[in-house]
């Protein structure tokens, strides 16, 4: 249900994606259905990724990071002071500086702790685990270690490597969206 408060009254996001960018894309389609009522100030990557290329179809501003990502990013989520950083596949550590300046959100594609860092479908999945999910959390300074806010299960006894990774990211593009606008209405 769209909220009946004005665009400019809607709290802000800015979102930071290095890949595919298919939840970045979840995530402005939600504020188009009104499943997620936010203002989404700018896509940030840090590499040449298509996530840049949904940003252009979709009308959202983007700014590509460069060689001194941290300070540039930094400066740039001081000057747009939004009310909720939001990673969507974002494949950096993000350093003290801008951890404790900023709300950041992060989705991973495990049941956290199991299977922290990069590759948490396969590394799951070739562990032989009969449940695995997504999980949404708060950013801190270590890898996928902040507090937990939100997961869902899966179980994948019998799928193929690309049916779980098929089903995770619609576990995540259903959920992100509706956790981040929980946060937002905390």
């Amino acid at each position: 249900m769209m909220s009946r408060m004005s665009k400019s009254k809607l709290p802000n996001i800015v979102i930071l994606a290095s890949g595919n960018g298919s939840n970045f894309e979840a995530i402005v389609n939600a504020t188009r259905k009104g499943i997620l009522n936010a203002n989404i100030l700018r896509l940030i990557t840090n590499k040449k990724c298509f996530a840049e290329e949904r940003a252009k179809k979709l009308g959202i501003s983007h700014t590509r990071l460069k060689d001194n990502w941290a300070e540039e990013l930094f400066v740039l989520l001081k000057e747009l002071a939004p009310d909720l950083v939001v990673l969507a596949g974002f494949m950096k550590i993000l350093p003290s500086k801008i951890v404790n300046n900023f709300k950041i959100v992060n989705i991973h594609p495990s049941l956290l702790p199991a299977f922290p860092g990069k590759d948490a479908i396969k590394q799951a999945y070739e562990y032989g685990v009969k449940v695995t999910g997504i999980t949404i959390h708060f950013v801190d300074e270590g890898v996928d270690t902040g507090p937990i806010i939100f997961q869902k299960a899966l179980e994948i006894d019998g799928l193929t490597l690309e049916e779980v990774e098929k089903e995770i990211h619609k576990l995540e593009h259903k959920h992100y969206p509706q956790v981040i606008e929980s946060i937002l209405n905390s």
